[in-house]
């Protein structure tokens, strides 16, 4: 019998060692082991980075490293906008647009996604979520995709491991002259993209 409970733990030993290695291998991290500020990506100079378990420090472009603070840097740092920093949460990106020197366009409107547009996630002004912003990145229309790049956005495993997903596609289509991006995978659904007036 105590043969049998010594190869029964090993055995469990061998399969948790698979799983964690597979795990760490195919690029999740442990919950508590993700750092905070860790550089996920690169895009046009601006960094991409997770906010690892949360954070309430506040830096230049808003609270690090949250949805917005990757829209307000990228903005200022590459677009020469002001900075949008303390001006509300995601969904004001949508629904207060005009406050913030941009025009946006609701998710199925004549006017096309493109290039450095806010893709902005929400049920709609009066439903308590903060919502999510996303930076459109390219888009290909033959193919019917968007590319978004984003901050605090994970998947999670299950208990133990987790993902930062700081690139993504979505998928793009048109009905009868509008223009739809899907929410894919993501809980909350698309309000719609903003951009900057100057841009047609």
């Amino acid at each position: 019998m105590r043969k049998l409970i010594t190869r029964a733990a090993l055995l469990l030993a061998l399969v948790t060692a698979c799983y964690f290695g597979w795990r760490l291998a195919t690029g999740w991290m442990l919950l508590f082991l993700v750092p905070h500020g860790e550089l996920l990506g690169t895009y046009e100079g601006v960094e991409v980075r997770s906010d690892g378990m949360g954070s309430s420090v506040r830096g230049e472009y808003g609270y690090e490293y949250e949805c917005v603070e990757l829209v307000n840097r990228y903005y200022v740092k590459v677009l020469g906008h002001s900075n949008m920093t303390k001006t509300g949460h995601a969904d004001s990106y949508f629904w207060e647009a005009n406050q913030k020197g941009l025009i946006a366009h609701p998710n199925g409107s004549s006017v096309r996604p493109q290039k450095h547009d806010i893709l902005v996630s929400d049920g709609g002004p009066e439903d308590g979520s903060p919502g999510h912003v996303a930076l459109i990145v390219d888009v290909d229309e033959a193919a019917g995709i968007v590319t978004i790049i984003q901050q605090n956005t994970v998947v999670r495993a299950d208990f133990i491991f987790r993902r930062d997903v700081w690139i993504d596609t979505l998928q793009l289509r048109t009905v009868d002259g509008d223009w739809f991006v899907d929410q894919g995978p993501y809980p909350i659904p698309i309000a719609g993209w903003s951009r900057l007036p100057a841009t047609p």
